[in-house]
């Protein structure tokens, strides 16, 4: 092998090392991640917020219960029963089971109904929060 061979070897050996070590220092340092609002971080109570959709308002009532989501409702009657109702029923469930908007995705064609619902989600979390 010749000596320019060696050295990229060797240089790739220490550049591994010092990524390894600098990511197992970041990873020590940040800590654990809370779950979708298991954190039991929110007050006990039932939280209501609104945000224009697609043709209407929709509103978000959130109860929480034990510090953690344990129920939501979405009136989106005002938007088209096809896709905005559709897409409010899919979502009430999915971020009932989340706890949060972190990871749940939009409803395909009820894009401006899921934006209005998540904004009002976020804002119930927000009171819940304190």
């Amino acid at each position: 092998m010749s000596k320019r061979v060696i050295r990229n070897a060797l240089l790739m050996c220490v550049v591994t090392v010092i990524m390894a070590v600098v990511l197992a220092l970041y990873i020590r340092s940040t800590g654990s991640v809370p779950v979708g609002g298991a954190s039991g971080g929110y007050a006990d109570g039932s939280y209501t917020a609104s945000a224009q959709g697609c043709l209407s308002e929709v509103s978000v009532t959130v109860t929480v219960a034990g510090g953690a989501v344990s129920d939501v409702t979405i009136d989106a009657s005002g938007e088209t029963p096809a896709l905005g109702g559709a897409a409010a029923e899919q979502l009430a469930e999915a971020l009932k089971t989340s706890g949060s908007t972190d990871g749940v995705d939009a409803v395909a064609g009820a894009t401006l109904t899921s934006d209005a619902i998540f904004s009002a989600m976020d804002d119930c979390l927000t009171q819940a929060a304190g």
